[in-house]
């Protein structure tokens, strides 16, 4: 299986399962830009099955324009639309998990003694850099 890192930012808040089983969210990363010059835009469905970092990462820290890098693994999923038509969908497969910049006002959230995450000593002083691998 190929292991696929992406790095952008959350375009909307992380959805989460009552029970913290499964978390959904889209990245959306920079790929240069066009010949308009309008910056390329490549959208990312992801989800993660980890329910220690659903919890305490995704669901507490984590919002829309939160800078992250996410490793994982892509897997085909199927699904019928509201008319009725089979689609199937790419989604990436959460493995790893690293927040670059922590959402407006939730930075404190996932603190340290509760987040099953590292701490990277060389982030700069007004970000806090943490990563946290799926189970």
């Amino acid at each position: 299986m190929q292991t696929m890192v992406f790095t952008g930012r959350l375009a909307a808040d992380p959805q989460t399962s009552n029970d913290f089983g499964k978390a959904v969210f889209r990245v959306l990363e920079q790929r240069g830009v066009d010949v308009g010059g309008q910056a390329r835009l490549v959208g990312v469905n992801c989800v993660s099955w980890s329910k220690g970092l659903n919890e305490k990462v995704i669901a507490r820290g984590l919002a829309q324009g939160c800078e992250i890098i996410v490793t994982g693994a892509f897997i085909d999923t199927a699904y019928e639309t509201r008319d009725g038509k089979s689609r199937t969908a790419k989604e990436l497969v959460v493995n790893r998990l690293t927040v670059l910049d922590w959402a407006e006002g939730r930075a404190g959230e996932a603190d340290a003694a509760e987040a099953p995450a590292v701490a990277v000593s060389d982030a700069p002083a007004r970000r806090t850099r943490r990563t946290a691998k799926a189970a």
